[in-house]
């Protein structure tokens, strides 16, 4: 063995995995614990290999290899050339000890599981705790030959380690998945564990980022910053990137996780002053035609918890200097009520597609309110940024369809189809294009060919240029009511339907613009 005794053991997620890397603890408790994946396990070996110092031992835990073989094979000679042996360990027969003979010492045999493996070569079978990681390596779903009886085990294990995985792929946390190792290594299971399985029990992984390219990790390790921040963030992007999933994974992520989680589309106001306000402040009874009864508004409902504001940039402004009080006074007034409901302990998230510094430019947004919800920001690439964490999200979704009754599996012309189209409508677009290719049992090739022919979706608007509106000729002479319209439905477009914005732009109340709107619709479907 090397002269350097520092001992690194490279595992896995997954209960076998995390049971025989907590079996290497039991030998070497101070031992470096490295998370892979058999995709990713070459270029581990390389960054152990090119560290300022490689251990003197690697012990890898039941990991095959899906990646690169010939990388696996240049990071092991790598690691020989600096003394560093390496132990690869397969208790579950599925890996070749001759292949494997040329980048490592296989520890190989048909056992019950990778843990026994370990135990085997370590002798630990009289260390306390090792029959404990056996029995539950036992449970692991992946182990195809299962002992007919399996051994009985606290269920909250299998739960943690369940968590544990959830929290590295969900937010990039190594660091809670080598801290299950040891605590198994240990059996000590403690309050914290015990609210990280009942968090995991009422989400599970209803919320996973799917991608593990550079910008997704950044976007994972940003959740988790900013859900430990305590303060306001913003999510942008464009539409499809994911935005609501983000916001999500920041409350499952905060420690207002068990308090609520209040979703509010703000583009359902349209420009509508009350309704925002009674939506998002409430109303004591009374305070207008309707209001029969108290209500209590988003802020309240989310008190202790979080409210996510969904396209924060259609909020009409009136509303938008409410918000802003809201937030620096943490205190509600509901509309008709004559004090105030303090201590309004809220977390705010936002997102919108639309440019607010653009906005705030045309009047459209508050600065002061911006510069209050963007505290923290977080912003979501197009599915075009990151075009190789495409393989993974369609996998995602054909399992999901699989699991319906919908099987299908794609072909490499398939596959190269997917690939060749940029996605404007990004993962939601992507997304939709796969399930309907399966409902309908199209060619992924005929599908990806409609959403061209699509083309850009993007609001289409008029030239802004006044000439486009004076007619050339005398038979182009229209009524002033129909250039009126025109004119109208041309600024809402390029509000992007704004009403409340286009109306001030106009210089005429919200109600106007929208009589103008429906009475132009009425009588260009009259002639």
């Amino acid at each position: 063995m090397a002269k350097s005794r520092k001992i690194t053991i490279v595992t896995y997620i997954g209960t076998d995995g995390a049971c025989a890397a907590a079996m290497g603890v039991l030998k070497w408790p101070a031992a470096e614990i490295h998370i892979t994946s058999a995709q990713r396990v070459g270029r581990t070996l390389g960054e152990l290999a090119a560290g300022r110092q490689p251990p003197g031992e690697i012990h890898v835990c039941g990991l095959g290899v899906h990646g690169d073989w010939d990388e696996v094979v240049r990071s092991a000679r790598q690691l020989k050339k600096k003394g560093v042996a390496v132990v690869w360990y397969c208790g579950r027969g599925y890996l070749d000890a001759d292949r494997f003979a040329e980048v490592c010492s296989p520890v190989f045999s048909d056992l019950s599981s990778n843990t026994e493996a370990v135990c085997r070569q370590l002798k630990l079978n009289d260390k306390p705790n090792a029959q404990f990681l056996m029995d539950l390596a036992c449970h692991d779903p992946n182990i195809e030959n299962p002992p007919k009886k399996l051994p009985d085990v606290d269920d909250h294990w299998l739960e943690l380690i369940a968590a544990s995985g959830a929290e590295y792929f969900k937010f990039n946390d190594r660091d809670r998945y080598v801290a299950t190792i040891h605590k198994l290594a240990a059996q000590q299971f403690d309050a914290d564990d015990q609210r990280l399985v009942e968090l995991f029990g009422r989400t599970g992984m209803r919320y996973v980022l799917e991608g593990r390219s550079p910008q997704l990790r950044r976007v994972r390790d940003l959740i988790r910053k900013c859900a430990a921040a305590e303060e306001p963030v913003f999510i942008g992007g464009e539409s499809g990137t994911g935005k609501e999933l983000v916001a999500n994974l920041i409350h499952e992520r905060s420690r207002r996780a068990t308090e609520p989680l209040v979703t509010i589309n703000c583009a359902r106001f349209a420009g509508n002053v009350g309704l925002a306000n009674t939506a998002l402040f409430g109303h004591v009874r009374g305070a207008f035609t309707g209001a029969v009864g108290d209500r209590d508004g988003a802020f309240v409902e989310a008190s202790g918890g979080t409210l996510f504001l969904d396209e924060v940039g259609e909020l009409p402004l009136e509303v938008q200097a409410k918000l802003l009080r809201v937030l620096e006074e943490k205190a509600v007034v509901p509309e008709g009520a004559d004090r105030a409901i303090t201590n309004v302990d809220v977390l705010v998230v936002s997102a919108t597609n639309r440019d607010l510094p653009a906005m705030i430019r045309s009047g459209e947004f508050r600065a002061d309110l911006f510069h209050r919800l963007t505290t923290l920001r977080i912003v979501m690439p197009p599915l075009r940024e990151h075009p190789g964490d495409m393989d993974g999200i369609v996998t995602k979704t054909l399992g999901q369809l699989a699991e319906k009754g919908w099987k299908r599996k794609l072909t490499k012309r398939d596959w190269a189809f997917l690939r060749e189209y940029d996605w404007p409508g990004n993962i939601r677009q992507l997304n939709a294009v796969i399930k309907r290719a399966v409902y309908l049992d199209l060619k992924i090739a005929e599908v990806v060919e409609e959403e061209r022919r699509l083309g850009s979706l993007e609001p289409m608007v008029e030239s802004a240029d006044p000439s486009a509106f004076l007619p050339k000729t005398i038979e182009e002479i229209r009524s002033l009511g129909e250039a009126r319209d025109a004119y109208a439905r041309h600024a809402l477009a390029l509000y992007r339907g704004n009403v409340h914005a286009t109306a001030r732009a106009l210089e005429v109340t919200d109600r106007t613009l929208l009589a103008r709107l429906e009475g132009g619709a009425a009588s260009k479907g009259a002639r």
